[in-house]
């Protein structure tokens, strides 16, 4: 399949869409011979002609109400507000009328009209060319709101978005134009608004992002996927209808939630997510929901730097992703820390370590899970099961007990703990590691594996890798 960016995916579903269907109209600000201000309508004057690609005044309220009027009288207009911060002017026509024609008119009427707008910072547009409105938008009934992160889903959900019955504000964010790519399908795409999709896979966190901030959690869930952090990352694609279902099934997996959006903290799309999961799986939750967004601040500078400091990035979300794995909160009973009908053998090997080494230790013991695989599995009497995933689990003592649902045990109670203790498998688990505490740069790690599944020598081959690790990290 070929690859297209966000921007050449738009292009192409305004271009079939208006070959299918003489109905499909363009109206905008220099949306003509200049092919608007990001190009998004570039060759289409030429292809069709200004009857249908029609050059607007600079009267963002005018566009609005000239495309209400359109699609009121049977035809299919895609109107563009060049950026996302002019859109209030044109509030009245798509709050007032198209959001509530088929309400007002008991279906008797519909208003098919699509408005495309550019939203979101990291452009050095400043304070008047930046502002992520989502959250404006879908707090209001009768609209739907779509925000494509990856190019086939702008090009299926625009198609699907000039299709549908009733209004769409379609939300292009300004990086992704350029700089995101990937495979489109050739011909007609559809995707269907409302329906969420689970982008990569995890069980220790749920990430929810939509637009730029979708590739900012991608990143992140790599860098965090080094350190034995699986995170699921669900991309909205719809913010109004909400996949409720989607949403509420990948937190139920993980039992953490962590919502990233550009848009300032309060009153932002993130407090109506999290609403929904505490109402609705709260039991499942493990910690409470986390929001990674803007400062509350009047708009975007026009300082570079502090454009950057405002805007989540990938370091970020690992940052707050961390600190949501480690804390407790929820309901959610953990698995029982010991049964003593494993039978047990340790191993012991000492190690250089600085005190502030719990981040080495958890990257070193998901690689070696993944070199070592007998160590992250689980025993019954049909078989040794090796997981595909590492999930570490931390235990740092009764204040922080753990999760329970990891494939792997770190035991490290710090420096005030014994220099040597035996870790207890847990149910499900086939090893434990204990990290003793820390004297003049040494530490003793035990590793405890349940010898019916993992035998001495594998245990010793571990324990070298991990201090192999440590050591060449140090």
């Amino acid at each position: 399949m070929r690859e297209l960016t966000l921007l050449e995916a738009v292009r192409e579903a305004l271009a079939e869409e208006m070959e299918r269907d003489p109905r499909v109209v363009l109206l905008g600000e220099d949306i003509g011979r200049l092919g608007g201000v990001f190009r998004a309508t570039e060759g289409l004057l030429d292809r069709f002609g200004s009857d249908r690609v029609v050059d607007t005044p600079m009267a963002e309220l005018s566009i609005a109400g000239m495309a209400v009027g359109l699609a009121m009288r049977g035809l299919r207009p895609v109107a563009e507000i060049q950026f996302a911060d002019f859109i209030h002017a044109a509030a009245d026509h798509l709050i007032g009328e198209a959001a509530r024609i088929r309400y007002r008119t008991a279906g008797d009427w519909s208003c098919p009209m699509v408005l495309r707008t550019a939203y979101g910072g990291g452009f050095r547009g400043g304070p008047y060319h930046s502002q992520s409105v989502e959250a404006y938008y879908a707090h209001v009934p009768g609209l739907k709101v779509v925000a494509p992160s990856l190019p086939a889903d702008a090009k299926g959900l625009l198609t699907a978005a000039i299709r549908d019955p009733d209004p769409v504000i379609f939300l292009e964010h300004k990086l992704t134009y350029r700089k995101v790519r990937g495979p489109v399908p050739e011909g007609e795409h559809l995707e269907e608004i409302g329906q969420a999709r689970v982008v990569r896979e995890g069980d220790a966190v749920t990430l929810v992002a939509w637009g730029m901030m979708l590739q900012e959690s991608l990143a992140a869930a790599r860098q965090l996927a080094e350190e034995g952090i699986e995170c699921e990352v669900l991309d909205l694609r719809t913010l109004l209808p909400l996949d409720r279902p989607a949403l509420l099934a990948s937190v139920g997996r993980t039992g953490r939630l962590c919502v990233v959006h550009e848009d300032t903290l309060t009153m932002g799309l993130g407090a109506e997510i999290s609403a929904l999961v505490c109402e609705s799986v709260f039991d499942e939750l493990q910690a409470p929901p986390l929001r990674v967004a803007m400062a509350d601040v009047a708009g975007i500078p026009v300082s570079a730097p502090m454009e950057d400091a405002l805007i989540p990035n990938a370091e970020r979300i690992a940052a707050g992703v961390r600190e949501l794995a480690r804390r407790r909160g929820g309901r959610r009973a953990a698995s029982a820390a010991y049964d003593a009908g494993i039978p047990a053998a340790s191993s012991v090997v000492s190690v250089a370590l600085p005190e502030d080494h719990l981040r080495s230790i958890v990257a070193a013991v998901a690689e070696a899970c993944r070199a070592h695989p007998a160590c992250n599995a689980s025993f019954s009497w049909d078989g040794v099961h090796c997981h595909e995933a590492v999930r570490v689990d931390l235990d740092l003592g009764p204040l922080s007990p753990p999760r329970g649902d990891g494939t792997f045990t770190v035991v490290d109670y710090g420096s005030g703990s014994s220099l040597l203790g035996l870790p207890a498998v847990r149910p499900g688990q086939t090893a434990a590691l204990r990290v003793g505490a820390v004297h003049r740069g040494q530490a003793m790690l035990a590793l405890s594996v349940d010898h019916r599944a993992v035998d001495g020598a594998e245990a010793g081959r571990f324990l070298a890798f991990v201090k192999g690790r440590l050591e060449d990290d140090a």
